[in-house]
């Protein structure tokens, strides 16, 4: 799918698209977070759509109060995640392909793990996630090496283990500071 250039560029589907099983192209949908993965900066979108699903659907669902909930959760998506960005990986022929954003949206599931419910916690939550996930830390970047679903997957949520520990610090230290 193209769109006028300029506009909004949608990277196209994969050549073999339309030849795929169902498995693959319901993988691939997932992968990408809903085809959001197409959009550039298709990592902050998949961010994003982990934000907004949490934020507006599910307010509590990564409370401390709601554990089992919340590591079910986190489970749940992780799995799926292995497993649909592996077979979209091996569809594309490219090794953790920037379309593919469902690490993103696992990462920020562990960037708000046992956080309070409500936006003050949320978007700063979504900012750690993102700017973790861009840097990287140790051992984050060198678990980029390793292939296949687990490595798309691994280095996001290990970056995002930094945001949730950042974000329950300041939370100890009394944040939001205005209250």
């Amino acid at each position: 799918m193209i769109l006028k250039p300029g506009v909004l560029s949608f990277k196209s589907f994969p050549p073999n698209f339309g030849a795929s099983t169902l498995l693959q192209k319901m993988s691939y949908f997932l992968s990408t977070g809903f085809c959001l993965g197409h959009l550039p900066a298709s990592g902050t979108w998949g961010a994003l759509l982990a934000w907004t699903i949490h934020t507006f659907l599910f307010p509590h669902a990564f409370t401390l109060a709601n554990w089992k909930l919340a590591c079910a959760a986190l489970a749940s998506v992780t799995i799926i995640g292995i497993f649909c960005a592996d077979n979209t990986e091996r569809l594309l022929g490219k090794k953790d392909a920037s379309r593919i954003n469902i690490d993103e949206v696992a990462g920020y599931c562990m960037a708000v793990m046992f956080v309070p419910a409500g936006i003050t916690y949320t978007i700063p939550a979504f900012l750690l996630c993102r700017l973790f996930d861009i840097i990287k830390p140790p051992p984050a970047r060198q678990l980029e090496s390793v292939g296949g679903g687990l490595g798309i997957m691994i280095d996001d949520l290990i970056a995002s283990v930094y945001a949730c520990l950042i974000l329950h610090g300041l939370i100890w230290l009394g944040w939001p500071f205005w209250k």
